[in-house]
């Protein structure tokens, strides 16, 4: 296990064109080995990771909560902020990674965590 202290800043890493991720519906993709969660909406696009901390599970088979910006763990009924990975609701107490997500032209880039020293 590495920790944040034997990285080098952070990449940004193309998960895929605009038109790829519906609008309103949280979509996972895995890149380069992390499993993410990006939800396009009307207020920005947000990418946390997609394995509850809690058990495990991939949270882009819960329930989206789009008035809250949540979304809710399919097996324990915990939620997460899209916004921030904050956990909402028990029994998740541990936040989930968030990353900074933007656009560059038609392409979705996230960044992630630097190189190894």
């Amino acid at each position: 296990m590495t920790s944040a202290s034997n990285r080098v800043g952070t990449r940004a890493v193309k998960v895929a064109s605009a038109s790829e991720i519906p609008f309103d519906e949280p979509t996972a993709f895995t890149v380069e080995e992390e499993e993410i969660l990006i939800v396009n909406r009307a207020d920005g696009i947000y990418a946390i990771d997609n394995i509850c901390t809690h058990a495990e599970a991939y949270l882009d088979m819960g329930d989206y909560h789009a008035e809250s910006c949540e979304i809710e763990c399919p097996l324990h009924d915990g939620r997460f902020c899209l916004r921030t990975g904050a956990a909402t609701a028990a029994p998740c107490v541990i936040p989930v990674k968030s990353y900074t997500v933007y656009l560059a032209g038609d392409d979705v880039m996230v960044e992630l965590p630097g190189r190894l020293l």
